[in-house]
């Protein structure tokens, strides 16, 4: 049997280039040509988030559903910025490129922050004006009268104790200026030896006017007989009292 050889002819160069070169390119064409078909894809199913900062719920509500989007209220947050009710802020933020569907989270103003009025009344007023500025409020009004407590206190207050008041804002106090003279029943004098009830009197702070001795037969002498203002009646502090002495 004859065999017969051929010497191999090894391929050009030039011709394994141009078929490496064609596998590169279809390569690079069918990844672009996927990016492509995802970045359509992707683009058709987003929205863009539009801006609803500053108008109330309702309204943001239906312009980010008319979008494509889902709205959802959450709790509200103090802004001093917006006005109560309002939306304070959202999320995604406005221009964001949100998949169709997708939720926006909206944060509605709950307007200046506010705290609870404590009550000044019964305070001393140097002690209320220290209660205000250490709860960030002013003093914006106090109004005076004299005789309507037994210290100089505060009485009343505007706004009331419990009321809900933004920080700064101002409270007007009614104020006790002038304390008010102590009040007493006076005593009863008349039958008691005149020591006795000029002991009394001094004790009670009552000044004791000078005393007149009556005549009066049958009855020992130094008893009181009489007395001003009579027995029972209201007396105010350091009040002059009389007292007729039998002699």
């Amino acid at each position: 049997m004859t065999w017969l050889c051929y010497p191999h002819r090894a391929m050009g160069v030039s011709r394994l280039l141009r078929w490496l070169l064609a596998g590169v390119g279809l390569f690079v064409g069918c990844g672009f040509a996927v990016w492509m078909v995802l970045l359509v894809s992707l683009r058709s199913s987003a929205t863009r988030v539009p801006d609803v900062v500053g108008m109330d719920a309702s309204r943001a509500s239906a312009l980010i559903q008319g979008s494509g989007l889902a709205a959802r209220i959450q709790e509200g947050i103090f802004d001093p910025r917006v006005p109560s009710g309002r939306i304070s802020s959202q999320r995604p933020p406005a221009g964001f490129q949100a998949k169709r569907g997708g939720t926006v989270l909206l944060y509605p103003s709950l307007g200046k922050a506010v705290q609870k009025l404590g009550d000044l009344t019964g305070l001393p007023v140097s002690l209320a004006e220290a209660e205000l500025e250490s709860e960030h409020l002013t003093l914006e009004r106090s109004c005076a009268v004299e005789g309507e407590a037994d210290a100089v206190v505060v009485l009343a207050q505007m706004p009331a104790p419990g009321t809900l008041v933004a920080p700064q804002s101002g409270v007007t106090l009614l104020v006790n200026r002038t304390p008010r003279a102590r009040r007493y029943v006076m005593p009863e004098f008349v039958g008691a030896a005149e020591p006795d009830a000029t002991r009394v009197i001094r004790a009670l702070g009552f000044q004791l006017a000078t005393v007149q001795p009556v005549a009066y037969p049958g009855i020992a002498a130094g008893t009181v007989l009489r007395q001003d203002p009579p027995a029972g009646g209201p007396v105010a502090e350091a009040a002059v009292i009389g007292l007729w002495v039998s002699r």
